[in-house]
């Protein structure tokens, strides 16, 4: 009647189940939230493999006029931080009511009023790099070595961007004309004079004075190209480039990665690297 070594074998696999749980349980990572694709990007080069990182805003959604679903709010609610641009921008950021922290990356960054585009930069996007690894080291402890050498390293990467767009400072031709006004602190940074088409919407077409005031643009700054967001071969774009004499330039917000640019590996330091290329083809 002693115990059968199958009850034995039951007894020994409990503890294992038990440390297999526990283990799994230890081994989840932390949840952060970003908002859109350079926070995202600038979050994932800090935490590595450390945290999961979801994105919440699609690449095909313009991040001014997102608004979460319930589902997004409820990821959110459960984020242990949450990783967005500026109050200016996401402005439903602020009212979701999550268990963590919440990170404005933007929040040293000395302010154009009423302009959110701080990303846009090389010198500001190292300083919103810089925020968001010491508020996340504050936050997960036991990683904020590994962030502020992920921190580092990405940093000198955003800092060999940031020297090859201050070479753009010698240029004497420094001004260059854009359908949406989304590079003024890239132009403080680097010494640039950029002039806005008011109103030229990608996808609506420009009423004649809208192409009568950027004709007059173009002639008084002696300038042939326009910068131009999105997709340049569009039938509006073509409009625009018959109507004045215009060579259309495509240029980058870098605010979200279509599928193609995803396919090809691009990310935040490529298109702005192919930002500058266009900007050169101006700025001499």
């Amino acid at each position: 009647g002693g115990i059968s070594m199958k009850k034995i074998l039951m007894l020994l696999a409990i503890p294992a189940v038990l440390l297999l749980a526990g283990c799994q349980k230890s081994a989840s990572k932390p949840e952060v939230v970003t908002t859109f694709e350079p926070m995202y990007e600038f979050t994932k080069a800090i935490v590595g493999n450390k945290v999961d990182v979801e994105n919440i805003v699609p690449a095909n959604q313009e991040v001014h006029e997102f608004e979460p679903s319930a589902k997004q709010v409820a990821t959110m609610t459960n984020a242990e931080a949450i990783v967005y641009n500026s109050n200016d921008l996401e402005k439903w950021a602020k009212k979701v009511n999550n268990k963590g922290i919440k990170i404005e990356a933007s929040k040293d960054v000395d302010k154009i009023s009423g302009d959110p585009h701080t990303w846009i930069s090389p010198k500001q996007a190292i300083i919103e790099v810089n925020t968001i690894a010491s508020e996340l080291g504050e936050k997960f402890p036991d990683d904020k070595a590994t962030f502020e050498k992920n921190a580092a390293s990405y940093v000198s990467k955003l800092k060999k961007l940031d020297s090859e767009f201050d070479t753009l400072k010698d240029a004497k031709q420094k001004t260059f004309i854009t359908q949406h006004e989304a590079f003024a602190y890239l132009s403080r940074d680097y010494g640039l004079k950029e002039i806005a088409i008011a109103g030229l919407d990608p996808e609506v077409e420009p009423s004649a004075s809208t192409l009568a005031n950027l004709k007059v643009e173009m002639e008084k700054a002696g300038l042939k190209n326009v910068y131009f967001e999105g997709n340049a071969n569009s039938k509006i774009a073509e409009t625009l480039a018959k109507s004045v004499g215009a060579n259309l330039i495509g240029i980058n917000t870098v605010e979200g990665l279509s599928d193609e640019q995803k396919k090809n590996g691009d990310n935040y330091l490529t298109l702005m690297q192919d930002n500058l290329t266009a900007l050169k083809k101006t700025i001499k």
